[in-house]
């Protein structure tokens, strides 16, 4: 027969046998401040007996708490938290940071909340992996880059890969390494890098025989190889196998991109809805709430490209007034995605052209609250704010000019500078751009969505 106290040691042992060293070495500490403070305790009570005035008592005990001099970190420090507490914590941001980023800590509180995590727990891998995604809010590639490299390496030395996938888990961790370090030099404009970081991954793959990774390595080639080359029939193959091998999120981003490809070769409009369509059925199949919001969003642009101002501002309503599949919070029904930056951009720009500046003002006055300028999208409406505020003063000084020549009654709106079709496809080319931040990227979302599902909450 076992004994309570037997069993007790018992897991005792294990769970000591389970620690790194850098655990242990917390433990002895740990140990060694405890033992000291009960030895104070003991001294303070033997010295208690013989003194009769509790005055003096409280003065020497003040005393000798002011003559220990306070670290730093310890008054930094409020504590460690549980392992659930902690689970629960990074669970959270990332959502937040992915759905939400305002309602999320700020860069700076938040990176100092994972310091403490990481003091006491330095192998806490999902920790490294939240401080990846903190570092990439505020473009810092070097310490993204650091942060990224030392999340698949505590991955491996605490054997979380070859607990949930077996023999073949560290041979995963290496290749899904390689591949959202490609992702991550992608996302910063380094072409070159990111596609070394890729003939790592695809090498490991296909030894592997992971065609689920070979797939998400051929989407970021297709992204890599597009600024040197035409890639289509590449971005058409990764659609293909896409579907064969049953990856919607995968197959439904390179639809999209391949629409985006082909509306600016021109190709007719109801092809491209046609397309969306079809990638629209895979959406409310899966429900993929964010690509329906890409999608929704990508059909806003396609409308002002060609021209059809009422069907865009008719997309762009719908978007809004739509709530997520996802909520954030309780009482949150929208997300403050890229997509709803992308398509209030172009409902401020839609109001603009038509003269109705002080509406583009509210709606700009929206989005900066909506997207402060610290945060991730607000590029988008920086960009946009700049281009009315410049249209807005040319419209105003050739509606002075107008004045002062004839006399007459001045052009109102911004259709009259436009004395051609073709530059009127122009200026709006050049709005929608933009856009393909959801698609180009072919995976932007991926940093948070692909990746923070497949790597940050199932590898525990």
């Amino acid at each position: 027969m076992f004994s309570f106290s037997g069993l007790f040691l018992r897991h005792m042992i294990l769970a000591y046998n389970k620690l790194s060293f850098s655990q242990v070495y917390k433990l002895y500490t740990a140990l060694q401040q405890y033992f000291l403070n009960d030895e104070k305790k003991c001294g303070i009570d033997e010295n208690d007996m013989e003194l009769t005035n509790t005055e003096e008592l409280d003065g020497k005990m003040e005393k000798e708490e002011l003559d220990i001099p306070l670290r730093e970190e310890e008054i930094s420090c409020s504590g460690p938290l549980s392992q659930k507490q902690a689970e629960y914590f990074l669970s959270q941001q990332a959502s937040l940071l992915k759905n939400d980023e305002t309602k999320a800590l700020t860069p700076v509180s938040l990176q100092k909340e994972l310091n403490n995590l990481l003091k006491f727990n330095p192998d806490f891998a999902e920790a490294h992996y939240l401080s990846y995604l903190n570092s990439l809010r505020v473009h810092d590639v070097f310490s993204s880059t650091h942060s990224l490299l030392h999340y698949f390496d505590r991955l491996i030395l605490t054997g979380a890969e070859s607990k949930s996938n077996g023999d073949e888990g560290y041979g995963r961790s290496l290749r899904y390494a390689a591949l959202n370090l490609a992702a991550l030099h992608c996302r910063f404009g380094h072409y070159q890098q990111a596609e070394l970081a890729l003939q790592e991954a695809i090498r490991i793959a296909q030894e592997s025989n992971d065609h689920v990774c070979l797939q998400h390595c051929l989407s970021w080639l297709h992204i890599s190889e597009q600024k040197i080359f035409d890639s289509c029939v590449l971005l058409e193959h990764s659609v293909n196998k896409s579907l064969h091998f049953g990856l919607p999120y995968l197959a439904s981003l390179g639809i999209q991109s391949l629409v985006q490809q082909r509306a600016f070769a021109g190709k007719a409009a109801n092809k491209l809805m046609d397309a969306l369509k079809d990638s629209d059925l895979l959406h409310w199949k899966h429900s993929l709430s964010e690509l329906i919001d890409i999608s929704i969003a990508q059909k806003t642009a396609i409308w002002r490209l060609y021209g059809r101002s009422t069907m865009a501002l008719q997309q762009a309503q719908t978007l809004l007034s739509m709530n997520s599949l996802e909520a954030v919070n309780v009482g949150v029904q929208q997300n403050n995605t890229e997509a709803f930056a992308v398509v209030l951009c172009h409902l401020a720009e839609l109001h603009a052209e038509q003269g109705y500046f002080a509406a583009a003002s509210e709606i700009l006055k929206h989005l900066k609250e909506r997207f402060p300028p610290n945060s991730q999208h607000a590029q988008l409406w920086m960009l946009f704010d700049q281009k009315i505020q410049f249209e807005r003063a040319m419209n105003d000084v050739i509606m002075n000019l107008h004045v002062s020549s004839n006399g007459s009654e001045p052009y109102m709106g911004l259709g009259c500078f436009y004395t051609s079709p073709t530059a009127l496809c122009l200026s709006l080319i050049s709005l929608f751009s933009l856009v393909p931040s959801h698609s180009l990227s072919l995976l932007a979302y991926a940093n948070f969505s692909y990746l923070t599902s497949d790597l940050f909450f199932f590898h525990k």
